[in-house]
């Protein structure tokens, strides 16, 4: 598990974490966007992620240290709280010249 420690993260693997599928930032950016830090993983539309992959996308963030999973006793949902992980300075970054589309 990556996570988010003190020391440096291995470059090669934050970019195929984060990168490796066009998915991928588009769901960045819409988390980013999102008025919610915390949100359910059926919640990102079709337009930006297919329901059968958000799943394995959003573990993926959650490797990084961008998200906590959260599984309450009581809820059928899983819902994921964005951290303040240092990563997602890059998705700003990334905002700002992409668009989210």
């Amino acid at each position: 598990q990556l996570g988010y420690v003190d020391t440096p993260l291995d470059a090669k693997e934050v970019g195929k974490e984060l990168f490796g599928r066009p998915c991928r930032l588009a769901l960045a950016l819409w988390i980013l966007g999102h008025h919610k830090s915390r949100f359910y993983q059926s919640e990102p539309p079709r337009e930006v992620i297919l329901q059968g992959e958000v799943a394995k996308e959003l573990r993926r963030l959650v490797r990084l240290g961008m998200l906590e999973e959260l599984r309450p006793d009581d809820a059928r949902r899983v819902y994921y709280d964005r951290t303040d992980s240092p990563l997602w300075k890059i998705i700003e970054a990334a905002a700002d010249v992409v668009d989210p589309r």
